[in-house]
């Protein structure tokens, strides 16, 4: 049994004796409340005007039916947000589901400057030498002062994270591996523009990755700019994927249509576009290495 039926038989708990129209309710409550009345007998469906109404006809049937969709409506104290979703609907994915807060894995190279609020803080670099990688809380209090001077670098893959070795230059900057679909919490924590002068986007050539860039760039418009490989011409020739390039198709859509206002102005990101589209290729970002 659906949470639509569970909503629709509290409205008519809380209104009984008297019924609700239907035109109050969503189509699937609808739905679910006349399969359940049809199958219990404990609905009344009455015709009025143009539509019906509904009431309850058996009580007893409605309320242990509510206590199996709802087992605890109305918590006495407070508890994270999934806890509350098994209260009332006996699973944590139904309800709100979304994290205050979500975990990035990052790690320094060349020591960056990072300062929290006015003061140095040499943890990121320290946690790097000792652990190899640090956690990032994103999206609370924690961390919400913390700037730096140097260039961050957003990356799609592990083997990307894992080994350096194809980073352009040895400035001092900050990886953060994210993997896949860029969290909407990591976009505004970066989007505040003392957080760092520029971040680098370096992800697969495909659908999902040009439209994580275009989430980035939207908020945080200039500083945000899409990497491009050594010879990604030839790469994409040689090594790009057909098969990438369908799977991810409907992601490069929604980038085309909704990247109209400025992709044009980005030159080489727009040839990379028409370059995917004509040859039908995506590619991977592991390709880098394969470069002479």
């Amino acid at each position: 049994m659906s949470q639509a039926l569970a909503k629709a038989l509290m409205r008519l708990r809380d209104a009984h004796p008297e019924s609700v129209a239907a035109s109050t309710m969503t189509q699937p409550q609808r739905k679910q409340l006349e399969e359940f009345g049809r199958k219990t007998q404990s609905i009344r469906v009455t015709p009025k005007g143009r539509g019906v109404t509904y009431s309850i006809q058996e009580v007893e049937v409605v309320q242990v039916t509510l206590n199996q969709l709802v087992p605890d409506r109305n918590l006495s104290f407070p508890v994270p947000q999934r806890a509350a979703n098994i209260a009332s609907s006996r699973s944590s994915k139904k309800g709100l589901t979304v994290h205050n807060v979500t975990y990035v894995l990052a790690k320094t190279v060349a020591d960056p400057q990072w300062k929290v609020g006015e003061l140095p803080t040499k943890h990121l670099q320290a946690a790097t030498e000792l652990f190899g990688v640090f956690a990032l809380e994103v999206g609370g209090a924690i961390n919400g002062n913390l700037h730096s001077i140097h260039p961050i670098w957003l990356v799609e893959n592990q083997a990307l994270f894992d080994l350096l070795d194809w980073l352009p230059s040895n400035e001092p900057t900050t990886i953060i591996w994210y993997r896949g679909q860029l969290h909407n919490k990591l976009i505004d924590w970066l989007s505040m523009p003392e957080r760092a002068p520029i971040v680098y986007f370096f992800a697969d050539y495909d659908g999902v990755g040009l439209n994580n860039f275009r989430r980035l760039k939207e908020k945080l418009e200039g500083r945000a700019e899409f990497w491009f490989m050594p010879n990604w011409r030839e790469l994409l020739t040689r090594y790009g994927q057909n098969q990438l390039w369908g799977d991810t198709a409907r992601d490069f859509e929604s980038f085309e249509r909704n990247s109209e206002g400025w992709l044009e102005s980005l030159t080489e990101l727009n040839e990379l576009v028409q370059s995917m589209k004509k040859q039908g290729l995506a590619l991977e970002q592991e390709v880098v290495w394969l470069n002479d």
